[in-house]
């Protein structure tokens, strides 16, 4: 990430620091860095969420699955019947 995430009066601010205050800044960063990530992987209305999401995307998948189905058994029948294999008189091309 670059500094145009940063707003410009922080980057104004910090144009100057040192190299010990920079680093000391990179380690108090990292360590907020892993706080939220763990707040955010205890966030039940988080997680209750992407439950939600996965719950819905489950059912168009399968309804798209089943749909995808249709179209490769009636790609076959029409196989068949381009190779003759088909009996054109038979209940099943109804």
């Amino acid at each position: 990430m670059s500094k145009s995430a940063l707003n410009q009066s922080f980057v104004d601010n910090h144009e100057n620091v040192n190299e010990d205050f920079a680093g000391e800044q990179i380690v108090l960063s990292t360590q907020k860095i892993r706080e939220i990530e763990q707040e955010r992987a205890a966030d039940e209305k988080l997680q209750a969420g992407k439950q939600i999401v996965k719950d819905i995307n489950s059912a168009y998948s399968s309804a798209i699955k089943y749909e995808k189905a249709k179209i490769n058994f009636f790609l076959e029948k029409i196989q068949e019947i381009q190779e003759g294999e088909v009996n054109l008189s038979s209940g099943a091309n109804l």
